[in-house]
Formats: C-alpha cells, sequence, structure tokens
C-alpha cells in the first residue's frame, strides 16, 4: 500500500468518525499525561490506531508536529489542533 498524506489523513479521518464525538475528545484521549499538549509520542500512538504502517510512523508523527505545531515549542495545544484540523480538511 503507498502511503500518501490524503490516504494518512483518510485514515486519521475513519479513526477520529469512528472512536470520538468530537476533534477534542480525540485531542484528550491522545493527551497521554494530559498536560494539554500533545507531543510526538502522542502522535504515533494515534497512527498506530490510525492503522497508519509502523514503518512510517515515525516519520508521518515527525511531519504532523512539524506541521501542527505553530509556536515551534516541540508540543501542539488544543488550539494548533483545531487549526490543523480545519487546514487538513478533516471533518467532524
Amino acid at each position: 500500500m503507498a502511503w500518501t498524506r490524503e490516504k494518512i489523513l483518510e485514515n486519521i479521518e475513519v479513526l477520529m468518525r469512528s472512536k470520538f464525538e468530537t476533534p477534542q475528545q480525540a485531542f484528550m484521549h491522545y493527551d497521554s499525561d494530559k498536560d494539554g499538549l500533545l507531543t510526538k509520542s502522542d502522535f504515533k500512538n494515534l497512527l498506530k490506531e490510525a492503522n497508519v504502517s509502523v514503518l512510517i510512523r515515525g516519520l508521518v508523527a515527525e511531519f504532523m508536529m512539524k506541521s501542527f505545531d505553530q509556536n515551534k515549542d516541540n508540543t501542539v495545544s488544543w488550539e494548533e489542533f483545531q487549526q490543523a484540523i480545519k487546514e487538513s480538511g478533516i471533518k467532524k
């Protein structure tokens, strides 16, 4: 299977729709230490549940961090997450 950006986003969208009522529920679920911030490790867990191949999971998590982390603090806040979802076209 070729892992394109669109395919990864599609898998994430399917996961979000099937498991969570709102994007905020998803954010809170993947915020493993409940500090209000997502880390690269948190994104890896999300990608694992979205059935993204283990071979590219680290690279995709790194890409997501760089894309979502607007203030470059190596974490993604709820506000940054909301903005990224809006820009990605993931519907909820």
